[in-house]
């Protein structure tokens, strides 16, 4: 008997295998980060850091190289790349946020792919779904500010120092190099990063003079990539004067800085890393002793160096500074989960999505941003009530982060058609991001020509732009409030 086959015979099978390889794929696996980072991004207002995103990516190009001499020079990297980005996508929440959505979606590939040519190719996919779910992760994901480039640029910058130093070749050398020039130029502090990168570079075969060279070039070329914003950024030490204020305890060094405000999250992940690892501390982890050494230089090196920093010599602390170790701090869980039986990890990886589900939903609501002003809300309500010709003044004492005029940068189109009664010249020329404003006696004789004027003021109150409505005959005739703000109208 002939057995006759059908010509699609072994085609299921194929399909199924260039199925498992799409579905696999770093990539896909990025793209589903990127989509699930972006889902709600939308929702929350504008804060102050993300409107000082937008004042400078408004600026023209030219405009912009002159205002980062004077301050932010770190930023104008992101700041280049949101403004080709606005001129295209417009300035919506979600538009002016999907570089950053993307950014994670780009991170989380380059974790795949750098588990997997750890030789560990069962922890990649944790790696990369702890990664993604990490409150730091998410809310920089949901964030108008550079700190999901930055870490999506290290991530591939530790990827490519593995392939330069398993294969030699100048090809490798030179996108490690850009790659790590980019990052420094993008967030400087990347830089403290280079010894992680160095231990990948030597982890795989035996180090030699050459070897050492082209990895020694190849740095120095990263830092002559960033060298003009490194100083310029050096003579800007004195805008981070407000790191004095942030706190450097165990909260924000452990905590906070992985898992925002979810100790639950911490203390689980810890309890993994811990618990898990020290079962498998006879083989893996000492046979990988190399690449455990790469990802604890990734992951605590830069806190260290900072924290020191700030507790011995000056402030150059803050958790969010940290945000470029977060994809070490996932692969470390990855590789503990994935030493154990396939339920077992599947139940660990679930108990951490639903422990940051809570953290991720929060940040996703209107003000999911730090401050709790709704800047938003603010501006819509100037923009739906005010009547063309009408004034506004908006408080700008204070806390920077909480100060109603800031609505005025995030939200510019909201106010069109009214007047500024304040306003006096650009922060193009002030070197910061606040408008020059009138003294008290000029704002006086402003608004003696004004005759209906809505004063938006934070929950504190401002008694002085009170004080000036009532001494020109004004009086309130009706009051609103959005989180962190009163918004009254004032008329005569």
């Amino acid at each position: 008997m002939v057995r006759v086959e059908g010509r699609g015979s072994g085609a299921v099978p194929h399909a199924t295998g260039a199925l498992r390889r799409v579905f696999g794929s770093a990539w896909f696996i990025g793209l589903l980060a990127t989509l699930a980072t972006a889902v709600g991004s939308g929702v929350p207002s504008y804060w102050n850091d993300e409107a000082a995103t937008l004042r400078l990516a408004r600026l023209p190009v030219a405009d912009m190289l002159a205002f980062v001499q004077e301050k932010d020079a770190v930023h104008v990297v992101y700041a280049l790349l949101v403004h080709g980005w606005i001129a295209v996508f417009g300035e919506s929440e979600v538009a002016v946020r999907a570089p950053s959505a993307i950014a994670v979606g780009v991170a989380t590939a380059g974790v795949v792919v750098l588990v997997r040519e750890l030789g560990q190719p069962r922890a990649a996919v944790v790696a990369a779904v702890v990664f993604v779910v990490l409150p730091r992760t998410s809310f920089n994901g949901t964030e108008a500010r550079s700190y999901a480039l930055t870490t999506a640029l290290v991530t591939w910058a530790a990827v490519w120092a593995l392939r330069a130093g398993r294969n030699r070749g100048a090809g490798r050398w030179t996108v490690f190099a850009v790659l790590t020039g980019l990052a420094a130029a993008t967030f400087v502090y990347a830089l403290l990063l280079v010894p992680a990168f160095v231990a990948l570079a030597l982890l795989h075969g035996r180090v030699d003079r050459r070897r050492l060279v082209a990895l020694a070039v190849a740095v120095a070329a990263a830092v002559v990539i960033a060298a003009p914003v490194l100083v310029t950024a050096a003579s800007q030490g004195s805008q981070v004067g407000w790191l004095a204020h942030q706190p450097v305890n165990a909260w924000t060094v452990l905590v906070e800085p992985f898992a925002e405000q979810a100790w639950w999250l911490a203390a689980l992940l810890t309890t993994i890393v811990v618990v898990v690892g020290a079962r498998r501390a006879r083989r893996p982890w000492v046979a990988h002793r190399r690449t455990v050494l790469a990802l604890a230089l990734w992951l605590l090196l830069p806190g260290a160096v900072l924290v020191l920093g700030s507790l011995l010599v000056t402030p150059v602390y803050t958790p969010r500074y940290l945000s470029m170790s977060t994809p070490a701090a996932a692969v470390v869980v990855g590789l503990a989960v994935a030493g154990v039986r396939r339920t077992v990890a599947w139940v660990l990886l679930a108990a951490v999505v639903l422990a940051a589900a809570p953290a991720l939903v929060t940040m996703r609501t209107p003000l999911g941003k730090p401050a709790g002003t709704d800047l938003r809300g603010i501006a819509r309500t100037l923009q739906h009530e005010a009547r063309p010709g009408d004034g506004f003044l908006l408080a700008d004492g204070g806390t920077v982060s909480l100060r109603p005029r800031v609505a005025l940068a995030a939200y510019p189109d909201a106010f069109a058609g009214l007047d500024d009664v304040a306003y006096r010249g650009s922060y193009r020329t002030t070197g910061s991001y606040s408008d020059r404003l009138v003294g008290t006696a000029a704002l006086r004789d402003r608004l003696r020509s004004e005759q209906r004027v809505w004063l938006v003021v934070p929950d504190a109150g401002d008694r002085e732009l009170r004080d000036a409505l009532r001494a020109t005959g004004f009086a309130p005739a009706h009051r609103e409030h959005v989180a962190g703000a009163e918004i009254t109208l004032w008329t005569r």
